[in-house]
């Protein structure tokens, strides 16, 4: 037992590797909170673009609510279990979709 207790502590911490972790995690939240407002806006935009088209797939712009649960993700783990299924869903009726000019 006092094997494992030894191997599992860090013993003692450098002031500059905990620096660099903590500048690390507060970056990597941050692009995660650009991300998702910037999935946010482009989710909206496009959805919206798509319903002003002829076709027969018109997505609501509550699609854009995905990007809003991806950005909870980036706290809560279990949020990507529903921003990314939505997402993919999205994406992929996005591409069987024909956008071209009528």
């Amino acid at each position: 037992m006092r094997l494992f207790i030894s191997a599992t502590s860090t013993g003692e911490v450098n002031a500059g590797t905990s620096l660099g972790m903590f500048a690390l995690t507060v970056l990597t939240n941050w692009a995660a909170v650009l991300f998702s407002v910037l999935l946010t806006v482009g989710l909206f935009l496009d959805s919206r673009r798509l319903r002003r088209t002829d076709g027969g797939w018109q997505p609501t712009p509550l699609y854009a609510l995905a990007g809003i649960v991806h950005g909870v993700g980036s706290t809560l783990l279990a949020a990507f279990a529903v921003s990314v299924p939505v997402m993919g869903y999205y994406l992929y009726r996005r591409r069987r979709r024909d956008t071209t000019a009528r």
